[in-house]
């Protein structure tokens, strides 16, 4: 159970709020974990978010410089706080269930991941360890039956499966193998777009639509400035922000990490004429932060292409 490897969510009001400068400092901070100044980390970590306390990314890594220290309770205590303010993240709920995990809280661990489940019902890895979790709840109840039956040979054999399972299967990520090598919220397996649902449209301008929401996702995946840019109207409604000061803050959250991944999912779109609203499932993965939530982008057809007017997300 490689602790250290917990790169995972970010809320996504912190992304929206954040400005270049603090995103820098968090980066930083970042850097100076994965380096191994866990101490060094965690007190620039506690400066910064005294005076940000409600920044869910650098809470997020607190915990993780928590977990890595070894300050089990410490880091539930961040996590659980992550998971009260911002409920609609799965990966808090996941580390909190691999930290329980490591306390033999199994039944904790299990609520946890539970709750990971029915905030994203896709999440692959909270699906995974709460099937280890079962297997190793399974186990321990095997055991207990044995102790009060020591010749019963059905309990015998399903106890040996049971343990052929949790001693048997590899893990990737798991450096330091505990509870059936539970392993961390590092990079979930990417959802293949869903294919759209065409309101009563024409499908071909439906097709349109979708297309430049996927061209409008994937120039942001390549951090393609210039392509993500010209997705947008130039009457795009931008939370108060002139046109000129909403480009560069978008150029600094576009370059600054090394790589991003922006996958969309449950593609819904309803078109009427000249304009289109498009709702769907936005992953949005970089080295830096993660955020899962439902995206709403309303377009307009501008000089025959469908381009964003606004957008919102929840």
């Amino acid at each position: 159970m490689a602790l250290s490897r917990f790169f995972a969510a970010v809320a996504t009001c912190a992304i929206l709020v954040s400005t270049p400068v603090l995103a820098t400092e968090v980066q930083d901070i970042n850097t100076q974990f994965r380096k191994g100044d866990l101490t060094g980390a965690l007190d620039r970590a506690n400066r910064y978010l005294a005076k940000n306390p409600k920044d869910a990314q650098a809470r997020f890594l607190k915990g993780l410089i928590l977990a890595d220290q070894g300050k089990t309770n410490d880091a539930i205590t961040v996590f659980t706080g992550l998971t009260e303010d911002f409920p609609e993240l799965p990966e808090p709920y996941n580390n909190l269930a691999v930290l329980y995990a490591s306390q033999s809280k199994y039944d904790s661990a299990k609520n946890a991941l539970e709750m990971a489940i029915r905030t994203h019902p896709s999440y692959a890895t909270a699906h995974e360890n709460l099937g280890d979790i079962y297997a190793k709840m399974a186990s321990i109840a095997y055991d207990k039956a044995l102790a009060l039956d020591n010749k019963n040979a059905a309990a015998q054999t399903k106890l040996a499966l049971i343990q052929d399972l949790i001693q048997g299967q590899p893990r990737k990520s798991a450096a330091k193998p505990a509870v059936a090598a539970l392993k961390p919220a590092a990079k979930p397996a990417a959802t293949e777009p869903a294919p759209a649902k065409p309101a009563p449209a024409p499908a071909a301008a439906s097709s349109n639509v979708e297309a430049a929401i996927n061209n409008w996702a994937q120039a942001w995946s390549r951090r393609d400035v210039n392509a993500y840019l010209a997705a947008y109207a130039s009457d795009f409604a931008s939370s108060g922000m002139t046109r000129a000061t909403w480009e560069a803050q978008r150029r600094d959250r576009i370059t600054a990490p090394k790589t991003i991944d922006v996958q969309i999912s449950d593609l819904k779109i309803d078109q009427q004429g000249n304009t289109a609203s498009a709702t769907f499932r936005q992953a949005y993965r970089s080295d830096l932060l993660r955020s899962t939530v439902t995206k709403t982008l309303k377009l307009a057809l501008q000089d025959g292409q469908w381009r964003i007017i606004s957008e919102t997300s929840r």
